[in-house]
């Protein structure tokens, strides 16, 4: 090989591994501080989930990854933030059910498309947990049933709000149990707090709330927990059915964290972050601390994230149009 050729198969050799490497700035990813901005209230479900990743981060990277509360709009202030800032992997949104497929759902004006987003990871999940006053009569999920379709205009029940994760929950499970929704006494209050408070208060029987929500309550014997939509039984209430058990099969709403950036976010910097997650989704103390706060662990890399994300958009899309809070 005389010398122009070597010098050229040189150069073709470093185009090709320059072309492989990940650029500088992922390899040196975090070099600062890193933002995960949250559009919610501190001590929130959300807040509660984006303290817990952000301290994995920051213990594994050796480098600050801070919460930012941005209230407002329901979150939607804090998600035009990101999504229209720099992608350079420095802020992120902790991306949420309200923000996302419930909020579609809800709003055909949202500022932002869906799209807009380079989805990162899944990391939590939030059950529903469905629950009455602490003295009811009610024992089940079915008799709560019964009750409400015996008497609808009776049954008070309160809602964290119209287009929450209780909304779409409870009313799920009274359409499911044959209750006509329109003629039921439904209370709704500004948030889940307020919601399970009135029911510990006995100003409303039925609440259908996040488990980390509910969670305090329910170990406090202020209200009781009847029944839990998710898959298996959780740990902090092993004698509490799961729907299924309770013999409503179909129902899935849930509350979900997650991880996601502004478009064209380097896909060097969303695999670092994804692989981060995943590894903090098979550790042992992680998963330990999750449970502390009434999270389950629930890993999903971009594509999955993504999937999921469209998935919940059209199971919630008709759930919003029958119970007419679709604008």
């Amino acid at each position: 090989m005389n010398r122009s050729a070597r010098l050229t198969w040189i150069a073709l050799l470093g185009s090709v591994v320059f072309a492989l490497a990940p650029p500088a700035h992922a390899q040196d990813y975090p070099a600062k501080p890193v933002e995960i901005v949250v559009g919610f209230a501190p001590g929130g479900g959300a807040d509660v989930a984006a303290r817990l990743i952000a301290g994995y981060a920051s213990k594994k990277w050796g480098k600050p990854v801070n919460v930012v509360n941005m209230p407002g709009a329901s979150g939607i202030t804090a998600a035009r933030q990101v999504l229209t800032g720099k992608p350079d992997g420095y802020t992120l949104m902790l991306d949420v059910h309200a923000v996302s497929s419930m909020l579609f759902a809800v709003q055909s004006d949202v500022p932002y498309r869906l799209e807009d987003k380079t989805p990162i990871a899944l990391v939590t999940l939030d059950p529903v947990i469905y629950t009455v006053k602490a003295d009811s009569p009610w024992k089940t999920l079915r008799d709560v049933a019964d009750a409400a379709k015996a008497n609808p205009k009776s049954f008070r029940y309160g809602l964290g709000g119209v287009a929450a994760v209780a909304s779409f929950s409870v009313s799920q499970f009274l359409y499911a149990a044959g209750v006509p929704v329109p003629d039921t006494n439904k209370v709704v209050f500004a948030g889940g707090a307020p919601a399970l408070a009135a029911l510990a208060g006995g100003h409303v029987d039925f609440a259908g709330q996040q488990w980390s929500e509910a969670a305090p309550l329910v170990l406090g014997r202020k209200i009781r927990a009847i029944a839990v939509v998710h898959p298996t039984r959780l740990p902090t209430f092993p004698d509490v059915p799961t729907a299924k058990e309770a013999g409503f099969p179909d129902l899935n709403v849930v509350g979900w964290q997650g991880l996601s950036g502004p478009p064209k976010l380097p896909p060097a910097i969303v695999t670092r972050w994804a692989s981060l997650v995943e590894a903090a989704s098979k550790d042992p103390e992680f998963l330990q601390q999750a449970e502390k706060v009434y999270k389950v662990i629930v890993f999903k890399g971009p594509d999955a994230f993504w999937q999921f994300q469209q998935e919940e958009l059209k199971k919630y899309l008709p759930i919003a149009t029958q119970i007419g809070i679709r604008k």
